[in-house]
């Protein structure tokens, strides 16, 4: 009953006319028709004097600098200069709107200051880069905090503090909003618990500080808010390190910490509006991801099947197994046969290899074995290619797993880009999982995105990366936005980690910041391992087959396990469901695709809802409940809907604004699609 009205501004894709974007008698302006910004260049630095999303005026302006770049205040007198530009920045982004405005001091000390703006996306990005050798200041700001002295007294603070690695200051028109912090978490390997949120009310009493790459402003009284996002790396991971990011008190919040370190590049950020509630919130956050990598048929949103999650890692390894795998692949609706670690020649510390003469490593490749990154000559001594071929037969591709040189800060970036257009220049090769990535400095960071937009730029974004955020130091939920999907995380049951209602409730919970479109998730050989989980009613084998697939359709599904070991039993249903999720699979992904019910608990009604143009189409999960029916409130318009069942088992029927559902036995699901009767659709 929300959510139409939004979502329609799809058709704005491409209509970069509705984009303004300037600077004029002293004054940067960008308006795209959504949201508006205004800033007056004040002594080199800008000031915000206008803030307007949806026809609100967000800002009480106090004329005090909105961004100020990590060397400070450039010295006058200044030179400045707007340069402007429109297209695609990256190969597999969304057409925009840049401009740059340059200001640069008597000294050759300055800054860069990047702006980009899409069409029907309620949101700007902006980003610093230091230009000559400024000061990097790293994340000071006022000291609100004080200390408590029992007395009652007047206190002015955020009125000319020595603010400095600023991204954003906005003073609030409004005077009873709220400031929403989120903690994600990604190293998934230890973590399990990957999102969470903390409300605060923003008073004079408490200055509220958080180290996050997300906060949202929200004014009660008006039913709308503004989400505050750092393109970075999550705290922990950011090579350079600031004590604070969001700080909030009374009507001001700040955002500190460009990141830029002494490459002078800093992270970019983005001011996105909304109206409504906590859906509309989560659709303009997937708006946007999906404006740096939009979906496309064929590369996105595939069935991939990797091996190791049946834990034999590498040992089986070689020509006729992978053959095998292929094979098995093709009939249960694989369209991505993934090789992982044990392919290379190289040996990795992690390898199963019997010869102890080969001391593995998990770093410097290159200077362990130059020939590290060819195949295997003992496991395929014939290379890819026919194996590449036997895939292509198939109507399949084949996939590889890769590990960058992490050493001396990505030094070889460039030696590894052309290992990875050789698979896809010569082999065919599209679909690449990343892993062992350390990104411990800035330098190295800078050369880790280098080496993903050489790869972007010369295969046109065909080639797509997986890149694991399961361990060590890496770019993590919105540190690369054009990179592929996120390889979420590793369970196994062989040691009893795969629950199926936890890896749905960790997507559950994402999909509020996070499009799944973005997720890679797996699901597991249901009937494997089935003693480890002895006495549990929510074992993976208590489930139909199919329930730990169906978890997965909204994202990009992993089958985590050796295909060809799948016994028949299991096999059938998930590939019966693989055949339909095809059919559907591109509509599903392009919509917009939100939680709904209840958190997944292992007890709760939960599941997600893709609204689309014309369309929606709706996941349910009835997980170990005792209640058989349950009414779930959707994210769309009000009028009368018609549900068509697609797969599951139960019925859904439309009924006084609310998707009424019946599955008769627990641990089951329903998908099915909702068509809207136009003539009873409400204004």
């Amino acid at each position: 009953m929300f959510l139409f009205p939004l979502l329609s501004l799809r058709a704005w894709a491409a209509d970069l006319e509705s984009v303004k974007l300037a600077w004029q008698n002293g004054e940067v302006c960008v308006d795209n028709g959504l949201i508006s910004r205004r800033w007056k260049l004040v002594d080199g630095l800008p000031v915000p004097t206008s803030l307007v999303a949806y026809g609100r005026e967000w800002l009480k302006p106090d004329g005090l600098p909105g961004i100020v770049p990590p060397g400070g205040a450039p010295k006058q007198p200044l030179t400045i200069k707007w340069s402007e530009e429109s297209g695609c920045a990256d190969p597999v982004e969304a057409p925009s709107r840049r401009g740059t405005l340059s200001v640069v001091g008597s000294d050759g000390c300055g800054y860069r200051w990047h702006l980009q703006v899409f069409a029907g996306c309620p949101a700007i990005t902006c980003r610093v880069e230091r230009v000559g050798e400024g000061e990097a200041e790293v994340g000071k700001h006022e000291d609100l905090s004080g200390d408590a002295t029992g007395m009652e007294q007047q206190k002015v603070t955020g009125k000319g503090g020595p603010d400095r690695d600023l991204m954003e200051r906005l003073p609030l028109a409004a005077m009873h909003a709220q400031l929403t912090t989120v903690d994600l978490y990604d190293r998934t390997d230890d973590c399990d618990n990957l999102a969470a949120e903390r409300e605060w009310r923003l008073g004079p009493k408490q200055a509220i500080q958080a180290q996050t790459c997300l906060a949202a402003i929200t004014d009660p009284l008006a039913g709308a808010g503004l989400a505050l996002l750092k393109h970075a790396p999550l705290p922990g991971a950011r090579p350079v390190k600031n004590p604070v990011d969001v700080i909030g008190q009374n009507r001001l919040v700040r955002l500190l910490g460009h990141g830029a370190g002494k490459e002078g590049e800093g992270y970019a950020w983005s001011v996105i509006a909304w109206q409504g509630g906590r859906w509309e919130r989560a659709a303009v956050l997937h708006r946007l991801q999906e404006r740096f990598r939009p979906y496309q048929a064929g590369r996105d949103g595939l069935l991939l099947s990797n091996t190791w999650g049946d834990r034999n890692r590498d040992a089986r390894l070689n020509e006729p197994f992978i053959r095998a795998e292929i094979d098995a692949g093709a009939a249960l609706g694989v369209d991505v046969c993934q090789v992982d670690l044990g392919w290379q020649k190289g040996v990795t510390s992690i390898s199963t290899s019997n010869d102890t003469s080969k001391k593995g490593v998990w770093n410097g490749f290159w200077a362990a074995d130059p020939e590290f990154w060819k195949p295997s000559p003992e496991r395929f001594p014939q290379g890819m290619d026919g194996l590449a071929n036997a895939a292509r037969a198939k109507g399949m591709a084949l996939g590889l797993w890769f590990a960058p040189d992490s050493s001396h800060d990505f030094a070889n970036w460039e030696k590894d880009a052309g290992v990875l257009l050789d698979f896809y220049r010569n082999h065919g090769i599209r679909f690449i999982k990343v892993d062992g990535v350390k990104a411990t400095t800035k330098a190295g960071e800078l050369n880790l995105q280098r080496l993903f937009a050489r790869v972007r730029t010369e295969t046109q974004g065909e080639l797509s990366i997986d890149l694991d955020v399961t361990a060590e130091v890496r770019p993590g939920y919105f540190g690369a936005m054009q990179v592929g999907p996120l390889f979420l995380e590793n369970r196994y049951s062989d040691w009893g980690h795969w629950w199926p209602h936890a890896t749905l409730r960790n997507l559950w919970q994402l999909a509020w910041y996070v499009p799944p479109q973005r997720l890679r998730i797996e699901f597991l050989n249901p009937r494997r391992n089935a003693e480890k989980y002895e006495g549990s009613p929510l074992a993976p084998g208590c489930y139909p087959a199919e329930y730990p697939f169906a978890t997965t359709l909204v994202a990009n599904p992993l089958a985590w396990m050796e295909v060809s070991s799948l016994p028949a039993d299991a096999a059938q249903p998930i590939g019966a469901l693989a055949a339909v999720w095809r059919k559907h699979r591109d509509e599903l992904h392009t919509g917009t695709t939100l939680p709904i019910g209840e958190c997944p608990s292992g007890a709760a009604w939960t599941g997600f809802c893709s609204v689309g143009e014309n369309a929606a189409q709706v996941l349910v999960f009835r997980e170990l409940t005792h209640d058989a029916e349950r009414e779930m409130e959707l994210p769309l318009p009000a009028g009368k809907w018609r549900v068509e069942p697609i797969a599951g088992s139960g019925k859904a029927v439309w009924r006084e604004g609310r998707l009424h559902v019946a599955i008769p036995e627990p641990l089951h699901w329903i998908w099915v699609r909702l068509t809207l009767d136009r003539s009873s659709a409400k204004p």
